[in-house]
């Protein structure tokens, strides 16, 4: 077995299989074995290492459970393989002689090639620390927690800064202090207290004619080490410092000092605070893949041969190894033709968290894309192989981590490259114009060692020969921020021994059809990934102790990679600031996006990233986003988006599907789009700088009124033959709902619930007054036999105040009638009476008889919650009488099928057994007859009830089993579900769960 523990946990068979293995206990039991290679671990250390503070009284057993498990798996993945874990007396090992370990295998590098410095090769010794700094892929065991783990990484860790100390002081000594200047500077961002680093980046500025830079990098970290830990530099760093400020000799660095030459002696064990695991290196020399160059050039030969390169390029002296080879000072000889390998990746981000599913995914890609392996040195791919290009297109909205989620992908795996990394910022969405093919190819053809002046000037001749260079390389090639497949095409290698992986804001649909790339598109953080963001950026300390306002900043900040990288550093540098007063600012915050943004980086704002890609859209694009921030809500339909624009579905579903391919809508299946958070924000900033007040309050009152007609539609199948209010004829632009049975009707209700809602909010808040109420009042269909009680009494509200803002007596008496019938499904009785004594009043002043009726009835409605049956009578005999009283054409005949029932319930709570039957049986063949499957299954529950009174037990049953089945069919009423279902388990009926989503309510009305 290979196990790899300098970086995420790995295990891989002798063949580069790897083995997934079960679960977080095992890979932490596992960690604990590899920490101490070789040695037995006793099971109340494994104990510890698998649960901590916490372990049950069945530890001791989890963990030979544990055990036995891994051992199956080893054997299952390797059976011919020698034993991998062992009992050894009260604990495990493992044999880790006949396997291998990466953290060993560095250890003896590193070892080695102190001897060779020792013994004065010192490009060698340099070469050979560089093979060991690559078997790093991250943090000792990252993304596993824990004390034990902790203080074993620390000698790791410290092994690690040591051997990259030794390493530079090398490089220096060869004379290549241009060269570490970048190396050394993002080693210094990542250990602002480590002296040595410091020291050697102040030596490597002067050696390269930047004595102000090197006393600008001493004045920062004196300041630092003053302010966080009230200590002064080292006597070695402060007479270097007096060196560079009189212009003297620079002293040489002392063993163990601030740049100190390389150490001979065993690492000291630093404190673990000085080498957090969560901070990844961002040089170039930082972590790579274990299979670092597998095709036969090794390790030692490729960095000696880049050493030679940044030599050259910096144009330093060779060193004193040069110096002796030709005898003395004279002239350098002419360098030897080589073939470059470049490695142009970014530096990789420290903080980068979660993204398990699409690193996953791009192992995958790389895994199937990967060529088979040649029979022999030298033999060219079979017959039988792929020949084609392999490409990955990752797409995904400004800020959604695209580039950084790449990067850190890429140096995972740069180790199977030994060709190279070509990368290239094509500035598709950018400040900047997007960088032309031929620009690149240029840069590419350079790195790769074409001389500047045997570039090919025309772009087909260039684009042929990268294609030439890479023919025989197996090289990774980074295409970052691409505006479109015409920009990424002339860059694709060729070979299939290469991989390209390309970024964009755009979906590069071309990329997928013409030229076989794999889509891979990010969506914004899942919950727990931005909270751990935070978590690493902030600090667990400081997170744990809020941990209620950490989830809050993620939500606040739409769990978009880019504003959470923000808001945390902003937090960062604010240490003594709370995270709850950080998100109040958020929250409180005119304008959130202008707080999403860096002082002194202007372009790493939020606005700035969506501004690049809102100005590439098309105009008719550009405006459709701006409307769709006056939607209530961040989803809606292709049907709603185009009531905003006022223009029919077929117009405006090419433009929704513009706005989706550049990433500022996500297309969620269907009929359904989604704006997030941030970008609805920046659509209604947009829409306030360019949208006239005129514009935006015709396209609500248009995506209003297409609500109202949706959901009169609706409310016409779940109540049939109910009295409607008039509304209106919508514009030319308005298409029929596709619903046409009251099952679907109420399946369209329930899947826009919340943008109902919202809508009514939204109308409540700009107008008109008469959508306001009328909205709520064509909606009581739905919500009088749904769960959603609060909701029903706030929409209620708001049309009695829209009603009463605009003087409609018609309107006010129908939304207070429908407030009373909410506060009774509430139970609030005293305040539901309040509201009917006023609404009979409006519609008694204005003559309505029916609208009177409907109060009067529900008066009934009243008196039965409050138990007053015979009152409750009257009110619906007199409520009856008024409804038959009136014209055919103005009388509700849903409303008299209604108060059929509601008098057979009473007659049954009353005692009135036969005229509770008489009454219930006629208004269920009344329900029946005119196809109303709602009031069907609320006279089918009554009707098994009143059996259930009567003792006869089956029948009701049947009853009841048969008001299921009308729900279940139709439009399920969860609330009356709850009653049958409970009404079932009285009877001793198995009928299966309740479902759970509503307050049983009876009839409501």
């Amino acid at each position: 077995m290979e196990f790899a523990i300098l970086g995420p946990l790995e295990v891989r068979t002798r063949t580069g299989n790897r083995i997934r293995l079960g679960g977080a206990r095992q890979e932490r039991l596992l960690a604990a074995l590899l920490l101490n290679p070789g040695g037995a671990v006793p099971v109340p250390r494994l104990v510890d290492a698998v649960w901590e503070e916490r372990p049950p009284a069945t530890a001791d057993r989890q963990v030979r459970n544990l055990a036995g498990l891994l051992r199956r798996a080893f054997r299952k993945a390797d059976p011919t393989g020698p034993p991998v874990l062992l009992t050894d007396g009260r604990g495990y090992r493992i044999p880790i002689d006949d396997h291998g370990l990466d953290a060993r295998l560095f250890a003896d590098t590193v070892a080695r090639s102190r001897r060779t410095a020792a013994a004065g090769q010192q490009s060698a010794a340099a070469a050979g620390l560089r093979e060991a700094l690559s078997l790093w892929r991250g943090p000792v065991l990252d993304g596993l927690e824990g004390q034990l783990i902790d203080s074993g990484a620390v000698p790791l860790d410290e092994l690690r800064l040591t051997a990259w100390e030794d390493c530079l002081d090398l490089d220096a000594a060869l004379g290549r202090h241009r060269a570490s200047i970048p190396e050394l500077t993002g080693l210094v961002a990542d250990h602002p207290l480590r002296e040595r680093f410091v020291g050697q980046l102040m030596r490597a500025l002067h050696a390269s004619g930047r004595t102000a830079d090197a006393l600008t990098v001493h004045r920062r970290f004196t300041g630092r080490l003053a302010e966080e830990l009230g200590l002064d530099p080292s006597p070695e760093l402060r007479r270097l410092h007096l060196a560079l400020l009189t212009a003297g000799v620079v002293p040489d660095p002392g063993p163990g000092s601030g740049g100190a030459g390389p150490s001979t002696g065993p690492p000291a064990a630093g404190a673990r605070t000085a080498v957090p695991r969560t901070a990844v290196p961002r040089t170039a020399g930082g972590p790579v893949g274990p299979a670092e160059e597998r095709d036969g050039t090794t390790r030692a030969t490729a960095a000696a041969r880049d050493d030679a390169t940044a030599r050259d390029d910096a144009g330093a002296d060779p060193g004193p190894e040069a110096a002796t080879a030709e005898g003395g000072h004279g002239p350098r000889p002419a360098v030897p033709a080589r073939v470059p390998v470049p490695a142009q990746l970014p530096p990789s981000l420290a903080t980068f968290t979660g993204r398990e599913a699409e690193l996953a995914a791009l192992d995958a890609f790389a895994e199937a894309a990967a060529p088979p392996a040649p029979s022999s040195p030298g033999s060219r791919t079979g017959p039988g192989s792929t020949s084609s290009a392999r490409i990955c297109a990752v797409s995904g909205s400004a800020g959604i981590g695209k580039s950084t989620l790449v990067v850190q992908w890429a140096h995972r795996i740069r180790g199977r490259f030994p060709g190279g990394q070509l990368y290239a910022d094509l500035h598709g969405f950018s400040a900047e114009p997007p960088l032309t093919p031929h620009a690149v190819l240029a840069r590419f053809l350079r790195a790769l060692g074409v001389p500047g002046e045997q570039v090919p000037g025309a772009p087909e001749e260039a684009a042929a020969l990268y294609r030439s260079m890479l023919a025989d390389r197996r090289v990774l090639v980074v295409l970052d921020n691409a505006r479109s497949a015409e920009q990424v095409r002339p860059l694709l290698p060729a070979a299939p021994e290469c991989l390209t992986v390309v970024t964009s804001r755009a979906g590069l649909a071309g990329l997928t059809v013409r030229d076989g790339a794999r889509p891979l598109t990010l969506d914004l953080m899942p919950a727990p990934d931005a909270v751990a963001l935070l978590d690493r950026v902030i600090g667990p300390r400081r997170a744990r102790s809020e941990p209620a306002a950490v989830a809050e900043l993620a939500s606040v900040c739409g769990r978009l990679p880019l504003a959470l990288a923000i808001a945390a550093s902003r937090l960062a540098e604010r240490p003594g600031r709370t995270v709850a007063d950080h998100v109040a600012e958020l929250r409180d915050s005119g304008n959130r996006l202008t707080a999403l943004a860096i002082d002194d980086d202007a372009a790493s704002a939020v606005r700035a990233a969506l501004d690049l890609s809102y100005r590439t859209l098309p105009a008719a694009a550009r405006t459709l986003f701006r409307l769709l921030s006056l939607a209530p809500g961040p989803g809606l339909t292709a049907a709603a988006a185009a009531a905003l624009c006022g223009e029919r579905v077929a117009v405006v579903r090419p433009v929704l599907d513009q706005l989706a391919n550049a990433h500022l809508l996500t297309h969620e299946g269907g009929d359904q789009y989604r704006l997030h958070d941030l970008l609805r924000l920046y659509a209604a900033e947009r829409a306030a700088a360019e949208t006239g007040r005129a514009v935006s309050t015709a396209a609500r009152e248009r995506l209003g009124t297409w609500y109202l007609h949706h959901a009169d539609a609706a409310a016409r199948l779940l109540t049939p033959r109910r009295r409607r209010i008039p509304l209106g004829a919508p514009g030319p632009w308005y298409e029929p709902p596709a619903f046409t049975t009251a099952a679907g009707a109420q399946r369209w209700c329930e899947s826009e619930h919340g943008r109902l809602l919202g809508m009514v909010r939204s109308a409540a808040e700009h107008g008109p007054d008469a959508l306001a109420w009328r909205l709520p009042v064509v909606l009581w269909s739905y919500w009088f036999t749904g769960p959603h009680l609060e909701d029903r009494e706030e929409a209620a509200r708001l049309a009695v105040a829209a009603a009463v803002r605009a003087g409609d007596r018609y309107g006010e008496g129908q939304a207070r009638n429908d407030l009373a019938t909410a506060l009774g499904a509430l139970g609030r009785h005293d305040e539901m009476l309040a509201e009917l004594r006023l609404a009979r009043v409006l519609f008694a002043e204005i003559g309505d008889r029916v609208g009177e009726a409907h109060a009067i009835g529900n008066l009934g409605d009243h008196c039965l919650g409050t138990g007053a049956y015979g009152q409750a009578r009257l009110h619906f005999q007199g409520a009856l009488t008024l409804f038959r009283a009136q014209p055919e054409e103005h009388r509700d005949d849903w409303a008299v099928r209604v108060c059929e029932t509601k008098l057979g319930v009473t007659a049954m709570l009353a005692g009135r057994a036969r005229e509770a039957g008489e009454y219930l049986h006629r208004a269920l063949e009344l329900h029946r007859s005119t196809g109303d499957p709602v009031l069907e299954g609320i006279t089918l529950f009554h009707l098994g009830d009143h059996l259930r009174r009567l003792d006869r037990p089956a029948e009701a049953a049947a009853r009841l089993r048969q008001c299921l089945a009308v729900l279940d069919a139709t439009t399920r009423n969860p609330r009356l579900r709850a009653e049958v279902l409970a009404a079932l388990a009285r009877l001793g009926e198995a009928a299966g769960p309740a479902d759970g989503r509503g307050r049983p309510g009876g009839l409501a009305g």
